[in-house]
C-alpha cells in the first residue's frame, strides 16, 4: 500500500516509515521539516493547511498520524490543544474525501487524564484497559481525546464511507535500544507513577502501527499498546498499594511486575505482543 506517514521525519516516525518498508509497503512522508536520513518522497508541509494533505493522500490506502505537539509544556496550552486538534481534524476530512481505507491515529495514555494531571490520582483499577473512563485535565491529553473522536466521527458517518480507523494509545515511547534510560528510572517508582509504570519500545510502538494498518476492522476503534511487563523491578501490585492507597481494585496478579496499562485487545485484534522489553536487554527473565 502506499501509506502517509505524517510526522515521518521525528523519532517514532522515522521508526514507522522503516517498518513499512520492511514490510514492503510504500511509505510517504509529511513533515514541517526534512527526513534525518534524507529519505524520499518527504514533502514538507504545514498540515494546518490542508492543501497538502489533498495531493499527497492520492492513490494512498492507509494513513498514519503522528503529526503533533507531544506533550504539554512544549507549546502554549492553547497551541497545543488547537494544532493537535486542526492537524487531527485536517488528516480525517482530507482522508475521508480521497477515499483512504484506514487511518492509523497515534494517542497516549494521556487521554486517560492520570499521565499529565495531579500527583497520586489513583484511577478506578488497575491495570487500565479501554473501557477506563477519560478525565484530561491537560491540553495535550484533552487534543488526545478530541482526536479519538474526530476519528470515530468520521468512521460512524456517510460522508466518510469505507474509511476505517484505528487510535493507539501509546505510555511513555523508550527511544534508547540498550534500555538503560528505563534502567535509571528504576531507582525511583515515584518518578514514573503517573503512567503506572507502562512503557513501549519504540520498535514495538512501530510494529504496532503497521499491524493497526493491516489488520481487519470495522469502525473505529481504540487500542491501548504497551509492554506486558512494568519499567520496575517490583512487583506492580506493591507499587499500586504504595503510590495508590485509595485504589478500590487491581486486577493483575499480585507477584508480576505487570504494566499499569492492558493491552490485551491490541494482542487478540491486532496480534500486537510487545518484543522489545528491558528484561532482555538488562539480563534479566521476564516475570509473569
Amino acid at each position: 500500500m502506499k501509506v502517509v506517514v505524517t510526522g515521518g521525519s521525528g523519532l517514532l516516525g522515522q521508526q514507522v516509515i522503516a517498518e513499512l518498508a520492511a514490510a514492503g509497503h510504500q511509505p510517504f512522508n509529511l513533515d514541517r521539516k526534512a527526513h534525518p536520513q534524507g529519505f524520499r518522497p518527504t514533502w514538507i508541509a504545514d498540515l494546518r493547511s490542508e492543501g497538502s494533505l489533498y495531493q499527497a493522500f492520492a492513490g494512498a490506502q492507509g494513513v498514519i498520524h503522528l503529526a503533533a505537539h507531544v506533550a504539554p509544556g512544549l507549546a502554549p496550552d492553547c497551541t497545543t490543544f488547537n494544532d493537535n486538534v486542526a492537524l487531527t481534524y485536517n488528516v480525517f476530512q482530507a482522508a475521508a474525501d480521497m477515499g483512504v481505507s484506514r487511518v492509523v491515529f497515534v494517542s497516549s495514555i494521556g487521554a486517560y487524564g492520570y499521565l499529565y494531571g495531579p500527583v497520586g490520582v489513583a484511577p478506578d483499577y488497575l491495570p487500565i484497559d479501554e473501557s477506563h473512563r477519560c478525565v484530561p485535565v491537560d491540553p495535550y491529553g484533552l487534543s488526545k481525546l478530541a482526536g479519538e473522536s474526530i476519528a470515530a466521527s468520521f468512521c460512524a458517518g456517510s460522508r466518510a464511507g469505507r474509511m476505517t480507523a484505528a487510535s493507539l494509545r501509546f505510555p511513555g515511547v523508550n527511544y534508547d535500544p540498550t534500555f538503560q534510560r528505563i534502567k535509571g528510572f528504576m531507582a525511583d517508582p515515584g518518578f514514573r507513577q503517573r503512567g503506572f509504570w507502562s512503557y513501549v519500545d519504540a520498535r514495538d510502538a512501530a510494529r504496532g502501527c503497521r499491524l493497526a494498518l493491516e489488520a481487519p476492522l470495522s469502525g473505529h476503534q481504540v487500542f491501548n499498546m504497551a509492554a506486558q511487563g512494568s519499567n520496575m523491578r517490583e512487583a506492580t501490585q506493591e507499587l499500586a498499594r504504595r503510590f495508590f492507597p485509595g485504589l478500590k481494585e487491581l486486577r493483575g496478579a499480585p507477584g508480576g511486575n505487570w504494566s499499569g496499562i492492558d493491552s490485551g485487545k491490541a494482542e487478540r485484534i491486532l496480534g500486537f505482543r510487545a518484543e522489545q522489553v528491558w528484561e532482555k536487554y538488562l539480563g534479566d527473565q521476564p516475570r509473569a
